[in-house]
């Protein structure tokens, strides 16, 4: 069960997590799973900061279809005919509508003394019974697919997957959310750990900055500390989504369209395309939050201790609309609800392993770099310092998970039963005081 682990080298591969040399491989491995090479990194942020810098000059002054869909006609090659880029841009601007929306429920919710787990399971069982399928079925999609994620992202931090929550044997709905509640907030720290990862935005930032302008800056930092269901708040999201679909789609971000060819059905094709136009967008929109929590520990307005909290917030408003958004691109392409076959084709219900953190923690670099380069002493911008700390901080978490769940299986108590109901576990009893 635990692999020949013990925890003190456990102790000792997370303390080399901390370094900046083992951070510096991460970086490697993030690069060449997202870029087909340097100068494609490099193309795809030339890209995003073109969109970006459209919108903030022209797309506030226009609907924001009208605008998206001008965009997408510098790139007549990519698209295979006029409907395509018109459901593109569609799906966009609609998946950033449902993050905005999904993310005020939950804090309103929240704020009512609702849990986390209480809140998924009513938003998904409404789904449900809109869209005709068992709920149960896409919790337990959910779970797996969140475990997956946890399980890889040790792997590609530690070299080795490491199972970071006790398995539960209920099955009621309440159940299987606060599961999915508790891995939401070990994803949360999974993707806090690697601050290297977040370099490769400031680096291709970098590369790039020649188009940018001080007056610019200043109005997307306003647009960043602005209300998430401001106009241009969205606007910037659906701006950089637009950005990485092109880029995905041209083939210099890789994690996008690979693997279509492989799909015989021109139906399903389509349905695919769209879902993973939703998986960027979704990317874009952690990158986004998380410069947005950054710079708010930077301002004093959050500690450094409630923000894996705050992502988990956001890892259950992505995953309600990633459910949301299968169901509509199914009923656009198959014409009918997707019923019966949700288990099936949620499968793995949210891109949220070392691929998506790899693409959000980038946004995340670009976006904070982008807005703190030219205003200097006006701005408080996420500073290495910063996501450091918040790092070596995650780092301890997800550390003492592991040594407990490893010490505890070697002690001879099983992950399903007597740990599930012990009350030792002062990791579970941290997790459960965040639900």
């Amino acid at each position: 069960m635990n692999n020949g682990l013990d925890p003190n080298i456990i102790e000792a591969q997370f303390e080399r997590l901390k370094t900046d040399e083992y951070q510096s491989e991460l970086i490697e491995q993030a690069e060449n799973a997202l870029f087909a090479d340097q100068e494609s990194g490099e193309k795809a942020m030339r890209t995003i900061n073109d969109f970006v810098s459209d919108y903030l000059e022209n797309g506030r002054h226009q609907p924001i279809d009208e605008w998206l869909i001008g965009r997408f006609n510098f790139y007549p090659d990519i698209w295979e005919n006029e409907q395509e880029k018109i459901d593109t841009a569609n799906v966009i601007i609609s998946t950033i509508d449902s993050l905005v929306k999904n993310q005020i429920d939950v804090e309103k919710a929240l704020n009512k003394g609702k849990t986390l787990a209480n809140v998924l399971n009513t938003k998904l069982t409404d789904i449900a019974n809109q869209n005709g399928f068992d709920p149960t079925d896409t919790l337990k999609a959910i779970d797996e697919g969140l475990e997956n994620a946890n399980l890889a992202s040790t792997e590609m931090y530690l070299g080795q997957a490491i199972p970071l929550t006790p398995k539960s044997e209920s099955t009621t709905p309440l159940d299987i959310a606060r599961n999915i509640t508790t891995k939401a907030k070990i994803n949360a720290n999974l993707h806090l750990m690697a601050y290297g990862v977040r370099t490769i935005g400031e680096r291709l930032y970098n590369a790039v900055k020649g188009k940018e302008n001080r007056s610019q800056s200043e109005e997307l930092l306003h647009i960043l500390r602005s209300s998430i269901e401001t106009a241009e708040n969205k606007g910037v999201q659906v701006a950089m989504s637009g950005g990485v679909v092109v880029s995905a789609k041209k083939g210099w971000i890789k994690a996008g369209f690979d693997t279509l060819n492989k799909i015989e059905n021109v139906i399903e094709i389509t349905r695919q395309k769209l879902d993973r136009v939703t998986d960027l967008v979704l990317s874009v929109g952690e990158g986004w939050n998380d410069t947005r929590i950054l710079d708010k520990v930077e301002q004093g307005i959050l500690k450094t201790v409630d923000v894996a909290a705050e992502k988990a917030k956001f890892v259950v408003s992505k995953v309600i609309t990633k459910v949301e958004k299968t169901c509509e691109n199914w009923l656009k392409t198959k014409g009918r609800m997707i019923g019966t076959k949700i288990g099936a084709v949620i499968g793995s219900v949210t891109k949220v392993g070392p691929i998506a953190t790899v693409i959000s923690a980038t946004i995340g670099g670009y976006v904070g770099e982008k807005v703190g380069k030219f205003v200097a002493d006006k701005v408080v911008k996420p500073v290495a310092k910063t996501v450091k700390k918040i790092t070596y901080g995650a780092i301890d978490v997800v550390k003492d998970t592991a040594k407990t769940v490893v010490s505890t299986v070697s002690e001879g108590v099983k992950r399903v039963g007597k740990f599930v109901s012990s009350g030792v576990s002062k990791v579970k009893d941290f997790f459960s005081s965040l639900l």
